[in-house]
C-alpha cells in the first residue's frame, strides 16, 4: 500500500475544473505585474523613443516672405535685428498638408511677398512648413532680395540617403530607413521636396537640398535610389541658411 507521501504533488490544469491555488497565486501576482508593465511601457518608451529623435511638429506659424518657385517651392524670410555676422534670410522648404506640393492657388503667388500661413516642422537646422493658404502683403521697404545669389563651396563627394523632407523632420518617426521607404517615395513623387542627410565620424548632420546640374529639383528621378546609401559627388551651393547639392541623378551611385 502506498503512502500519503506518494502522491503526486503536481498540480494539473483540467478546464472544468477550478483553477490549482499554485496557478491562482501565480496568476494574482503576474496580471497586476503585467498591468503595471504595460502602464510603464506606454509612459516610458515614447520619451526613450523622441530623446534620440529631435523631430518635431511646431504647430500653427504665420511667416511673411518671398515665395519662391525653383529649385522647389520655398520661402525666405528676413531675419530680426543685426544679421551682419550671419546669414540675413532664413529659407524654408514648403509642402502641402498631405504627400505634396503647396496647393495651385498658393503656388499662383510666386514671386510675390506673402503672408503664409502652415504647420512648421523641424529637425536640426532644417525646417519644412506644411501650407494651408498665403495671402500677398506688402513687401517691408528696407530688404533688399535677390532669391538666386547663392555661394559656391565647392565639389564634393558625400555618401548619405535621400529622405523626403516632410516625414523625415517630424510628421512620422522615425521617418528614415528601409522601413520608411514606400512612405518616403510617395512624398517625394508627390513634390514634397528631396534632401540628401549626410552623417560624419563625428555624428555630425548635414542636410541637402537635391537638384541636378540645372538647378531643378530631382524628385522624380531618385526614387528608385530613396532609403539606400548613395554617393553623389557635385557642386555645393549655399543659399543663405540653404545648402543645395548639384548633381546629375545619372551619376549617383549605390554604396
Amino acid at each position: 500500500m502506498s503512502s500519503t507521501s506518494d502522491k503526486p504533488t503536481d498540480e494539473f490544469y483540467i478546464n472544468y475544473a477550478p483553477a490549482p491555488r499554485s496557478y491562482q497565486r501565480f496568476l494574482f501576482r503576474f496580471i497586476p505585474l503585467l498591468v503595471i508593465g504595460s502602464i510603464l511601457f506606454s509612459v516610458v518608451f515614447p520619451g526613450l523613443h523622441n530623446q534620440f529623435n529631435s523631430a518635431r511638429i511646431q504647430g500653427t506659424t504665420e511667416l511673411e516672405g518671398l515665395l519662391v518657385g525653383e529649385p522647389v517651392p520655398h520661402l525666405i524670410v528676413p531675419r530680426p535685428g543685426n544679421v551682419a555676422s550671419q546669414v540675413p534670410f532664413t529659407r524654408y522648404l514648403l509642402s502641402g498638408t498631405g504627400k505634396s506640393t503647396p496647393r495651385a492657388d498658393v503656388l499662383e503667388q510666386v514671386g510675390q511677398w506673402v503672408k503664409l500661413t502652415g504647420t512648421l516642422i523641424s529637425r536640426n537646422q532644417l525646417s519644412i512648413i506644411a501650407v494651408r493658404g498665403a495671402e500677398p502683403v506688402e513687401p517691408p521697404a528696407d530688404v533688399t532680395l535677390n532669391p538666386a545669389d547663392g555661394n559656391s563651396l565647392g565639389s564634393f563627394s558625400l555618401t548619405g540617403e535621400i529622405l523626403d523632407s516632410k516625414c523625415y523632420l517630424g510628421t512620422m518617426k522615425p521617418g528614415q530607413g528601409k522601413t520608411h521607404r514606400a512612405c518616403a517615395i510617395r512624398c517625394i513623387s508627390g513634390g514634397v521636396p528631396a534632401v540628401f542627410r549626410v552623417q560624419n565620424s563625428r555624428d555630425d548632420v548635414m542636410y541637402f537640398l537635391l537638384v541636378d546640374g540645372q538647378g531643378q529639383a530631382v524628385n522624380d528621378r531618385v526614387l528608385d535610389l530613396v532609403a539606400d546609401p548613395v554617393r553623389i559627388t557635385g557642386t555645393v551651393m549655399q543659399y543663405d541658411d540653404l545648402f543645395v547639392l548639384e548633381a546629375e541623378p545619372s551619376t549617383y551611385e549605390r554604396v
